[in-house]
């Protein structure tokens, strides 16, 4: 009796850890993925614009500004607003804008009042009397540009770097730079209106999701162009044989439109009057005693 009790106690354990072996919970499979999360938040405008904001239109893979078409001289005067603009707008600890601005103009006053010169004529050859306030208007249009407060966070450090490599060239180099220098200044507003561009995409494609039960602001309508600067006009008392390209964005001479007379060439008049020629005085020969 005592083996078969020692028997049966042996045999219950063997069971016991048999039924836990069987009883083992088997490992769960990985949780299944998310679903993608769909935006419901309305987009917003970029570094911090308003949302009915205007942008230009594209041309030639570009949007249009003020700076389009411009002459040497009229990048150079350009480039002087913009970083006249950067000196008002940028504020660092060491004032770097407004310092590089102001040693601008006394290290390239010379060739800046030679480029003004030469914008101002432009205008008076294109629009005659009415030149000034043209110029004016323009003006007004490129301190705009450049002075658009979203930008001016990443404008300024373009053009604190346009301003220190302006410091170090020679005043001849300028005029070749200055187109360069203003695509520079301008890329800043070019990016911006890229992402404001992207920004009303993503908000049409918001709204056909979710529009019908929310409100949001239409897509603002284009800006209209810029008004175009004139074309470098020659300097007074120069008369070219052949027409530039660049000048045929000027007005046509007083008596273009007047007809060309097919006929000979005009007879040569006399500016002296007549006279019969020279005389040749006869001098007496000297004597000898």
């Amino acid at each position: 009796m005592i083996v078969l009790r020692r028997f049966y106690g042996r045999f219950s354990l063997v069971s016991l850890a048999a039924l836990a072996a069987c009883s083992t919970p088997v490992k769960p499979p990985p949780p299944t993925a998310p679903p993608p999360l769909v935006e419901t938040v309305r987009p917003r405008p970029p570094m911090g614009a308003v949302e009915d904001m205007s942008i230009p239109e594209i041309a030639d893979g570009k949007y249009l500004t003020p700076n389009r078409k411009v002459t040497s001289n009229t990048a150079l005067w350009h480039v002087r607003m913009a970083l006249n603009v950067a000196a008002l707008s940028c504020r660092s600890t060491a004032d770097l804008a407004r310092l590089q601005y102001n040693r601008l103009l006394h290290l390239h006053g010379t060739v800046l009042t030679q480029a003004n010169e030469a914008v101002d004529r432009n205008y008076k050859v294109a629009y005659g009397t009415a030149g000034f306030g043209a110029r004016e208007r323009l003006n007004t249009t490129v301190y705009n540009f450049f002075s658009l407060p979203p930008v001016t966070k990443s404008f300024c450090p373009v053009a604190e770097t346009v301003g220190a490599k302006l410091l170090t060239m020679p005043s001849s180099a300028l005029l070749d730079y200055a187109p360069t220098a203003l695509a520079e200044l301008e890329k800043p507003f070019q990016d911006f209106y890229a992402a404001y561009a992207d920004y009303l995409r993503r908000l049409a494609e918001w709204q056909s999701r979710f529009g019908g039960t929310v409100t949001v602001w239409a897509s603002p309508t284009p800006l209209p162009p810029p008004p175009v600067p004139p074309g470098e006009a020659p300097r007074q008392g120069f008369a070219p044989g052949v027409t530039s390209a660049i000048q045929q964005n000027l007005p046509p001479p007083p008596d273009a439109a007047a007809p060309l007379q097919a006929s000979r060439p005009p007879a040569v008049a006399r500016t002296l009057p007549a006279s019969p020629g020279p005389k040749l005085m006869v001098q007496p020969l000297p004597t000898t005693d």
